[in-house]
């Protein structure tokens, strides 16, 4: 058993640097992009959160991938597709059940959407803080802009 738990030590490890990385990094960069625009239009703001969104999922398809090389590494599957079917319904929490881990390595699965629910919950509360960011600068600059006489 105890390599399985250093093995989901290890890959949990991996799995949060990714992500705090990856996110702290593209998050950052538009909340200083943002910062620096003359205006916050609306398609603008879209345009980003689609750009935010678009790289969280790639964030979250690597940790996907590296979970699966492990299981591939391992021999629990016979081949790639059905590694990255597991691996996906694993971390994503639907759990067919379809596809099962051999008993020494099956405590990686419940690990494994363990650490995809926290992923995901770090991904929507990073997307909200960046709306939430937005949106305060919005109301500052609306509101220490001179009113227009008429």
């Amino acid at each position: 058993m105890w390599p399985q738990v250093l093995s989901v030590l290890i890959l949990s490890l991996l799995t949060v640097t990714i992500h705090g990385l990856g996110s702290y990094g593209i998050f950052l960069w538009a909340v200083n992009w943002w910062k620096r625009k003359p205006t916050l239009a609306v398609l603008n703001v879209w345009s980003t959160i689609v750009c935010l969104v678009g790289v969280v999922l790639i964030l979250h398809s690597l940790e996907i991938f590296i979970w699966a090389e492990f299981y591939l590494s391992r021999h629990c599957f016979a081949d790639r597709e059905t590694a990255y079917y597991f691996s996906l319904v694993s971390y994503t929490t639907l759990g067919f059940g379809d596809v099962v881990l051999h008993r020494p390595w099956r405590i990686l699965a419940g690990w494994e959407a363990m650490i995809g629910v926290l992923m995901f919950g770090w991904s929507t509360a990073s997307l909200i803080a960046f709306l939430h960011q937005v949106q305060t600068e919005r109301m500052r600059r609306f509101f220490s802009d001179p009113p227009v006489e008429l």
